[in-house]
């Protein structure tokens, strides 16, 4: 019965996987360029219900070249990560890592002896080599021998491989030729890229896993999990809760907090069509929430003191986030959860009625409202984190009141006037979401995407109907 179960999921899992990627490849004439893939590794055999009980992600530049990979844990904690280093003509040169337990990237190095043989190189806090490994590559500069050196040789990696280039058997020998850890891999199927889907890895004659790869080869994938770039954005240590990107999004900034009132700010480029490293902004300190402008030159964001909210701005000089100024102290409002509609006008909750929306524009660092959205607004419900579409076409809001499902979640509100004197409707929940908010919809309007306060989510408006909405 169990190997009936486990064939039903291998197929079910292979026409999934082989259909996506017969929709992204109908012509089947030219390869794909894959851009991220999601290794599920199942203890075998697999029952229907059984979750994996590890992951590896990892992520390709637009030009192919590896950019990072990840294992995760069952509950999606890093175990390691791996973060690769080119010259400016796209050779390795190196690699920054870490493992469970450890916050700081250590350094790899990687120089070549000739065409043939790559050379590893780990180096300590002082730069001194403690360990390597030298890579003799075949003709497809993949590894076929590997041999390990500390202060002698500790062995040697073998590596064998299919006619289709996959791994078919590795085991390492050491010095004295005694074989330890010898895996073999069974490709159960294959899609029409010529990339596996399904494998098993088999150790002593014994079939050990299952491992099941989720594949994608457009410019901006889905993960099937919706989450945003699983691993390194979307953490399972941390939970991101606002995030915004520039008008040409070669930036992204989002906070990660492990309390809810106390968040630090990130910001990541977009480098080769991925989303590279965050890093902190520590000119801001610790905020609650923010938001970058379009042109990516300012950032307004407000920290919480009780129930307060006091709103600040800082203005980009020279990449440092050095100019800020206290907003409320210049204009007299408190509020947060902002969205920039153009350089100059925002939407954001005021503190009025537990949380009320407010349109208004920044004039030479002061805030002046504009428009108070009574449409929008309740007397005894929160309203928060707006999306304004761009031709203010429409707002999408999240409303929250306690014991009331009806008033909780994403709503929408179309505008029946112009521009520049804009007519609210009164807004209509949208059934499909779950609660969660930051909205934020893109320029075609089929992606959607939100925070739950643990990850941050992508997914395709058709899916949940949206597209009528957003267009």
């Amino acid at each position: 019965m169990k190997h009936q179960v486990l064939n039903f999921l291998l197929i079910f899992l292979a026409i999934i996987v082989s259909c996506k990627s017969e929709k992204t490849n109908p012509d089947n004439l030219s390869k794909k360029n894959l851009i991220f893939d999601k290794i599920n590794y199942y203890k075998y055999p697999v029952s229907q219900n059984d979750k994996p009980i590890k992951y590896r992600l990892s992520y390709n530049y637009d030009n192919q070249k590896p950019y990072r990979w990840l294992e995760l844990d069952s509950a999606g904690k890093v175990m390691t990560d791996y973060i690769y280093n080119y010259n400016e003509n796209w050779n390795k040169v190196g690699a920054l890592y870490r493992e469970d337990g450890t916050t700081d990237f250590s350094i790899e190095k990687v120089s070549y002896k000739n065409d043939t043989t790559m050379v590893t190189e780990w180096l300590d806090s002082i730069g001194n080599v403690y360990y390597s490994m030298v890579d003799n590559l075949n003709k497809s500069n993949k590894t076929y021998r590997a041999e390990f050196i500390g202060d002698k040789t500790h062995g040697f990696d073998s590596t064998f491989y299919t006619k289709e280039g996959f791994e078919k058997r590795i085991f390492f020998t050491n010095t004295k030729g005694k074989v330890y850890n010898d895996r073999q891999f069974e490709y159960d199927s294959i899609n029409s890229n010529n990339d596996w889907v399904i494998r098993r890895k088999i150790m002593d004659d014994t079939i050990r896993e299952t491992q099941v790869r989720e594949i994608h080869y457009e410019d901006n994938y889905i993960a099937e999990n919706d989450k945003f770039y699983e691993g390194f954005i979307s953490t399972a240590e941390w939970s991101e809760n606002v995030f915004s990107f520039t008008e040409d999004k070669s930036l992204l900034f989002f906070t990660r907090t492990s309390d809810w009132i106390n968040q630090i700010p990130y910001i990541s480029q977009l480098k080769n069509g991925v989303y590279t490293e965050p890093k902190q902004l520590t000119e801001l300190g610790i905020i609650y929430n923010g938001t970058i402008s379009p042109s990516g030159n300012k950032i307004i964001f407000c920290k919480r003191s009780d129930d307060d909210l006091t709103i600040f701005l800082a203005t980009k000089k020279d990449d440092q986030w050095t100019e800020i100024v206290d907003l409320t102290r210049t204009s007299g409002i408190s509020g947060g959860y902002f969205h920039w509609i153009n350089e100059t006008q925002l939407c954001f909750q005021s503190l009025e009625n537990n949380g009320d929306l407010i349109l208004a524009e920044l004039k030479e660092n002061k805030l002046v409202i504009t428009n108070e959205l009574e449409a929008l607004n309740t007397d005894r419900a929160t309203e928060f984190s707006p999306f304004v579409a761009p031709n203010k076409d429409y707002i999408i809001f999240t409303r929250y009141l306690e014991d009331d499902d009806n008033n909780q979640g994403f709503f929408v509100s179309y505008n029946d006037g112009s521009y520049d004197n804009p007519k609210w409707r009164k807004p209509f929940k949208l059934e499909k979401l779950p609660y969660g908010w930051n909205p934020s919809v893109n320029a075609s309007g089929k992606i959607f995407m939100y925070t739950d306060g643990n990850d941050i989510y992508k997914i395709k408006s058709k899916r949940i109907n949206l597209v009528t909405i957003f267009n």
